[in-house]
C-alpha cells in the first residue's frame, strides 16, 4: 500500500518526554514534504497550543485540533472548520462534576479559557508539566463555570482535570448517557467533545479535503484519545511508549517518543515504498 497522509498525536508521540520535537522528527517531516506526502498534527490541543511548537514542524500545514473538533491551517493561521459542543452536554457534565475538585479547560476556536486559580495550582491536578504553557496561552478568567454556561458562546471541547484517577472515575460514573465523546487522558483527566466527533473523523475529513483515499492514511498515537484514529486510518501506528489500549488498536508499533519513533513511522511506512 502506498500511503499519502500521516497524522501525529502530539503529547506522548511527536513530543518527547520533555515536550520537545526531536530533531529526527523534524528532518523526517521535511523529507516527507519534499516527497510530496502530507503530514499533519492530530492533537487534543487547541491551535494556539499547537503553534507553540510550529518552528519544529514548519513543513506541516494542517492540524486536527481539540480531538478532531477543529481543523486548522498552520500556514495561513486560520480555522477551517469547527464542530460545536452540545450545550446539554456542558450543563449535564457540570452537574455531574458537582463540588468535586477539578481544573477545567474550555476550548473555543483558536484558543481556550482556564480559571486563574487553577493555572496557579496545576501540579495539584497532575498537570504541572504544562503550567508554563498555560501561563503563556490560556485566556484566564476568575470563574470558569459562568464562562462555560454563557448561552451566547459556542465551544468545541472541554476537559476536567482531577486530583486523582479515582476522582475521575467517580465523576465518570455519574455521567450516564451524556451526549458527548468522552476520553480519558493524562494521569487523571476527562476530555469531552461533540458526539460523533473524534480524531478519527478529523483525520478522514482532512483526507477528504485533500482528495486522499482513507485507506492511504496513517495515524500515529499513544493514548486512549487516539484509539478511534488508530482504528480508522489505513494504518494505525502505536508508539513504543503507548498504553495497552493504543497498542491493541494499532496495526504496528514503532520506537518510543524519546527514541525516534515518529521518524521511524515516516521512513518505514510513509516513505518506505519510495526509499
Amino acid at each position: 500500500m502506498t500511503y499519502e497522509l500521516i497524522a501525529f498525536d502530539m503529547d506522548g508521540t511527536l513530543l518527547d518526554s520533555r515536550k520537545r520535537v526531536l530533531p529526527s522528527s523534524t528532518r523526517a517531516l521535511e523529507r516527507a514534504a519534499e516527497a510530496g506526502k502530507v503530514a499533519a498534527i492530530s492533537s487534543g490541543r487547541c491551535p494556539q497550543m499547537v503553534e507553540l511548537n510550529q518552528e519544529s514542524f514548519a513543513s506541516v500545514r494542517y492540524a486536527i485540533c481539540c480531538n478532531g473538533t477543529v481543523l486548522y491551517d498552520l500556514h495561513e493561521h486560520r480555522v477551517l472548520s469547527a464542530a460545536p459542543m452540545d450545550r446539554e452536554a456542558i450543563v449535564r457534565a457540570l452537574e455531574a462534576l458537582g463540588d468535586e475538585d477539578a481544573m477545567i479547560d474550555v476550548f473555543q476556536g483558536w484558543g481556550f479559557y482556564c480559571q486563574t486559580s487553577h493555572v496557579e495550582s496545576m501540579p495539584r491536578y497532575n498537570m504541572g508539566i504544562y503550567q508554563d504553557m498555560y501561563r503563556m496561552t490560556a485566556r484566564q478568567v476568575e470563574d470558569i463555570r459562568p464562562v462555560m454556561l454563557d448561552p451566547g458562546a459556542t465551544y468545541q471541547k472541554f476537559i476536567f482535570h482531577f486530583t486523582s484517577a479515582e476522582a475521575r472515575e467517580r465523576v465518570a460514573a455519574r455521567l450516564g448517557d451524556l451526549p458527548a465523546e468522552i476520553a480519558r487522558s493524562e494521569e487523571s483527566s476527562l476530555e469531552f467533545s461533540p458526539k460523533g466527533v473524534t480524531k478519527a473523523t478529523g483525520l478522514l475529513a482532512l483526507a477528504d479535503l485533500l482528495g486522499i483515499d482513507h485507506a492511504a492514511t496513517i495515524a500515529v498515537g499513544d493514548a486512549d484519545n487516539d484509539l478511534d484514529m488508530l482504528r480508522a486510518a489505513g494504518l494505525g501506528v502505536a508508539m513504543g511508549n503507548a498504553n495497552d489500549n493504543a497498542r491493541a488498536a494499532a496495526d504496528v508499533v514503532v520506537a518510543d517518543n524519546d527514541h525516534d519513533g515518529c521518524a521511524e513511522a515516516i521512513e518505514r511506512f510513509l516513505l518506505g515504498d519510495a526509499r
